[in-house]
């Protein structure tokens, strides 16, 4: 099939075409409040990833965040990430004392800050196009959206389903 991947599909039906963006995409070099948000936001003593570096270090040393910010923008401006940020070191978490079967265990990739510091800004800059042009419905589609509780609305349905079972002593199952 790798012969395929340039044959465009026919029309459907069934997908909405979108229509043009009344505000455009910003494809403007990353400012450096943008590298500084995301910053603020990141937890200090996250886990580094394979190149060792902790959001720490940009937290405490401007100059090196300037530094930061100026890669980020020759890395945007050649339109191809750095391959380091590609790689990410895979961690086991138990999920219980005394774990020992691999099915105990969660795993998490720790990747390194740079790139997830460039991608968050490519990440709210696509939230804000999505939404400046209403491309995403949030009443439907929650996740991972600001300042829209998803994840609480859903907690809650199920904690009141939950409580009515208790009160009318009613099975309740999950899927």
């Amino acid at each position: 099939m790798e012969g395929e991947r340039k044959i465009y599909l026919e029309e459907c039906e069934k997908l909405a075409t979108p229509e043009e963006p009344k505000e455009q995409f910003d494809e403007s070099e990353r400012k450096f409040k943008e590298v500084q948000d995301v910053l603020k936001k990141a937890k200090a003593a996250s886990a580094p990833g394979p190149n060792g570096i902790q959001y720490r270090v940009h937290k405490n040393c401007p100059k090196l965040t300037r530094r930061l910010w100026k890669l980020l923008t020759v890395v945007w401006r050649r339109k191809k990430m750095i391959d380091a940020w590609y790689k990410a070191e895979g961690c086991f978490i138990s999920k219980e004392e005394n774990s020992r079967k691999v099915e105990q265990f969660r795993t998490i990739s720790l990747l390194n800050i740079e790139g997830k510091i460039f991608l968050a800004v490519l990440a709210k800059r696509t939230t804000r196009f999505l939404l400046s042009n209403k491309y995403r419905d949030i009443s439907v589609q929650k996740g991972g959206m600001p300042e829209v509780s998803g994840c609480i609305e859903h907690t809650s349905v199920l904690t009141q389903i939950l409580r009515e079972a208790k009160e009318k002593k009613s099975d309740f199952a999950v899927l």
